[in-house]
């Protein structure tokens, strides 16, 4: 009797202690995140609830590492079932996921109403800190021009490496040199030349449930030099009013007098209303204001989420002349690119490209309907911060599969 008696306390001491060995704690939770390749990790662990931020530089997209780290948690602690999840950008909060499970089922709700978590977690210790760890984007510039007679196409292909690195909370520094590679182009193209392209620093000053303000300063590309300012108003879900205005000169290369940086009264300015619709996953953007050679006029544009694939169509009418064209954001990289070390050398998340049919002389000529861009990995999936979009897509993941 005696010896079934310490048996039996054997094995619930035994069992006791491998419970206390897999007990979720802040350290085992930052381990599974850091083994994962996320980075500025802050946890806090509260009975079943993992209070957690992350900045997901490992995973394509804006939705996927927000579902794969609950799905490395819940297998390593199932006991685990609320998960609250702070996604950052640049050190900077974007939006927060909820998400619990139910009868094995994932409830998943994404929005920006972050600040009361956030605020819990800031009294947490960051663990594998983003700041002056270096990524090395391999873009790749594909620019196709068929508005001549006497051949079909002008060409060219150039490779454009980014180095960008992340200074402080919100601040970003980007290097962006442009090589031609291979071209067929007039005399005049200055895409034959080396250029700057993006070389600029960039700033997040306010991301807030209804606010998002972010200004950049240096070389932007397509061949402009100056400082721009964003302001976004989140005024619904779905809803997004923002003014993206920019006073730059134009910088190029000039076959007589060289590199040079001159008209510098180039004040853009464009109001644009954008929604996003869930049931459809239609983004609808209209936008108006004076274009970046001072026309004046209005663009449309409709793109459809498929997926990580953002494909859709332009027009706009500007200075009495009209344009239309498409666009598309496609999986370019690979789906989980860790960084190992302090440099990391990558091929871009996505590969994003408009068309033009520019089939007007006037409006050609005169360079109507142009704008530039300040973040060469910026498009409409990546960095992509719409919580309907990211909400469809990590539920996707934790219930149906989605890969």
């Amino acid at each position: 009797m005696k010896r079934y008696t310490l048996t039996i306390c054997s094995l619930i001491f035994i069992a006791l202690l491998s419970r206390a060995q897999v007990e979720p704690t802040t350290a085992s939770i930052t381990a599974i995140l850091e083994e994962e390749g996320f980075e500025e990790i802050r946890a806090h662990v509260s009975q079943d609830t993992v209070f957690i931020s992350i900045e997901d530089i490992a995973h394509r997209g804006t939705f996927r590492g927000a579902a794969t780290a609950i799905q490395k948690i819940a297998t390593a602690h199932d006991e685990l079932n609320q998960f609250e999840i702070v996604l950052t950008d640049y050190k900077t909060p974007q939006l927060i996921v909820h998400a619990s499970k139910r009868e094995g089922s994932w409830d998943v709700s994404v929005d920006r109403q972050f600040r009361q978590t956030y605020k819990l977690l800031q009294e947490q210790a960051v663990n594998t800190r983003v700041t002056g760890k270096v990524d090395i984007t391999l873009f790749p510039m594909v620019s196709l021009v068929n508005n001549h007679l006497g051949h079909l196409f002008d060409y060219s292909f150039r490779l454009a490496p980014a180095i960008a690195m992340t200074l402080w909370q919100g601040a970003r520094v980007t290097v962006q040199p442009i090589f031609p590679i291979y071209y067929r182009l007039q005399s005049y193209d200055s895409k034959q030349y080396i250029q700057p392209g993006n070389i600029n620093i960039s700033q997040q000053w306010l991301s807030t449930r209804h606010w998002h303000i972010s200004s950049s300063l240096g070389f932007f590309h397509p061949e402009r030099m100056g400082i721009q300012t964003k302001v976004t108003w989140h005024t619904m879900r779905g809803l997004n009013i923002s003014v993206d205005a920019g006073y730059t000169g134009l910088a190029n290369y000039d076959k007589k007098d060289g590199f040079g940086v001159n008209t510098w009264n180039r004040f853009n300015c464009l109001a644009k209303a954008e929604y996003y619709e869930p049931t459809t996953q239609l983004q609808v953007a209209i936008s108006g204001g004076r274009f970046l050679f001072g026309d004046y006029g209005g663009r449309m544009d409709i793109t459809r989420h498929l997926g990580e694939y953002a494909i859709g169509a332009y027009a706009i009418l500007t200075g009495g002349e009209h344009n239309a064209g498409f666009h598309f954001a496609i999986p370019f990289g690979g789906k989980r690119q860790r960084r190992s070390g302090i440099v990391r050398v990558r091929l871009p998340e996505y590969y994003n490209m408009e068309y033009s049919m520019q089939s007007y002389y006037k409006y050609w000529m005169e360079r109507m309907g142009e704008t530039y861009v300040t973040q060469p990995d910026v498009n409409r999936s990546a960095h992509y911060w719409e919580p309907d979009y990211v909400q469809h897509y990590v539920y996707k993941m934790l219930n149906e599969g989605f890969q």
